[in-house]
C-alpha cells in the first residue's frame, strides 16, 4: 500500500473518529456513562482495524484528538482497542457495562480478571451492589467470582426459604482480623464492629448495623443481649447475627433460635417481616447444619467465616469437592 493511501485511509479514520464523539457528546446527560462508553468501544473498534500499522497509529491519533480533551490519551486509546477487542456489542448494549465507570472497567476488572466470564460477572455484580472502584478491586482480592463457582446464590445449609435465599453466602471472608487477637468471640466480634464498613459490604447490600451486643429486656425484666441485631433495608426485616469461634454445633441454634423470636415480639413491627437468624461460625458440616435447619418454621442460616489468608487453601479443598 503506497504512502498517498495510508494518508487517506488514516484520515477517514481521524473523521470517523471525530464524528463519532462529536455524535455521542449530543447525548442527554443521563446517559453519558453509556454513551462515552459506546463511544469508546466504536473508536477501539476502529483502532483495531489497523493493527497492522504499528503504534504510532494510536499516537498520532492521540496528537490529533487533543481538541477533545484527555480522554483521548494514547494510553486510553490503547485502552479502548483492548476493550473493543474483549466485549462484543451486544454484550456492551446487553450487559450492564455500560453503566460501569470506564476506570473501574480498564484499571480493575478487565487486567485483573482471568477470563472473559469473570469479567461479565463482575461487572454484573458491580451493578448489582453499587461497588466503588475500591470496593471492586477488595472484591476481586477476595476471590468473590471464585467463590461464586462453589457457592450458588444461597449457602448450602441455609433453611430453603424464598425471602431469604439469596440473603446468605455460604462463606464469609474477612480481611481485617487479627488472629493473634482473636481469642474470645466478644474478640471476633469487636473486630468486626471496628471494621464494620468491610464488614458489611462483605456480607451484602441491605445490611444495616442496629447494635453490638444488643440488649432485649423481657416483660419480667430480664435482659439479654444480641451479639450482631441488623435490619436489612430491602428485605424489611431485623436480622439477628451470633458469631461462633468454632465449628459449627446444634445446641449452638437454641440461643438464635430465643433471639429470633424475642427480637419478632420485642421490637417488629406492623410495617416488618418476620425477624431472620444467622448463625456465623468459623466451620460447619453440611449435613449437621442441614439436618439441625430441617422443619424449622423460622428462617435460620448457617454460615462460615474465612480469615482471607484461608482463603486459597478453601478454595481449592471445595472445588475439589465438586469436581
Amino acid at each position: 500500500m503506497n504512502k498517498e493511501m495510508l494518508e487517506k485511509d488514516y484520515f477517514n479514520d481521524l473523521n470517523k473518529i471525530k464524528e463519532t464523539i462529536k455524535q455521542n457528546q449530543n447525548k442527554a446527560m443521563v446517559v453519558v456513562n453509556s454513551a462515552m462508553i459506546m463511544t469508546y468501544y466504536e473508536i477501539g473498534t476502529i483502532i483495531n482495524q489497523r493493527k497492522t500499522w504499528g503504534s504510532k497509529y494510536i499516537q498520532n491519533l492521540a496528537n490529533d484528538l487533543k481538541e477533545y480533551g484527555k480522554g483521548y490519551s494514547k494510553q486510553n486509546l490503547k485502552y479502548m482497542s483492548q476493550f473493543s477487542s474483549e466485549f462484543t456489542f451486544v454484550e456492551i448494549s446487553q450487559q450492564p457495562v455500560g453503566q460501569i465507570p470506564w476506570g473501574t472497567l480498564v484499571t480493575v476488572i478487565i487486567p485483573k480478571s482471568k477470563s472473559h466470564k469473570e469479567m461479565l460477572w463482575y461487572i454484573n455484580a458491580t451493578h448489582k451492589y453499587g461497588w466503588s472502584r475500591a470496593m471492586v478491586m477488595n472484591q476481586i482480592e477476595m476471590k468473590a467470582y471464585e467463590r461464586s463457582l462453589i457457592e450458588p446464590d444461597t449457602t448450602e445449609v441455609v433453611k430453603s426459604d424464598d425471602s431469604i435465599k439469596e440473603l446468605f453466602k455460604d462463606t464469609i471472608v474477612i480481611d481485617f482480623l487479627d488472629k493473634n487477637k482473636l481469642k474470645t468471640e466478644k474478640d471476633l466480634k469487636n473486630q468486626m464492629i471496628d471494621n464494620i464498613i468491610k464488614f458489611l459490604n462483605e456480607l451484602g447490600s441491605g445490611f444495616s448495623l442496629l447494635g453490638k451486643e444488643y440488649k432485649l429486656i423481657t416483660p419480667t425484666d430480664e435482659e439479654f443481649y444480641v451479639d450482631l441485631l441488623m435490619y436489612h433495608t430491602k428485605i424489611h426485616a431485623y436480622v439477628v447475627i451470633e458469631v461462633k469461634l468454632g465449628k459449627f454445633k446444634p445446641d449452638h441454634l437454641g440461643q438464635l433460635i430465643f433471639y429470633v423470636n424475642a427480637v419478632d415480639d420485642l421490637e417488629r413491627t406492623e410495617g416488618d417481616n418476620e425477624t431472620i437468624g444467622l448463625l456465623l461460625c468459623k466451620d460447619a458440616d453440611n449435613y449437621v447444619a442441614k439436618t439441625s435447619l430441617n422443619r424449622s418454621t423460622l428462617k435460620l442460616g448457617v454460615s462460615k467465616y474465612k480469615i482471607i489468608e484461608e482463603l486459597p487453601e478453601y478454595l481449592e479443598k471445595r472445588l475439589k469437592e465438586i469436581e
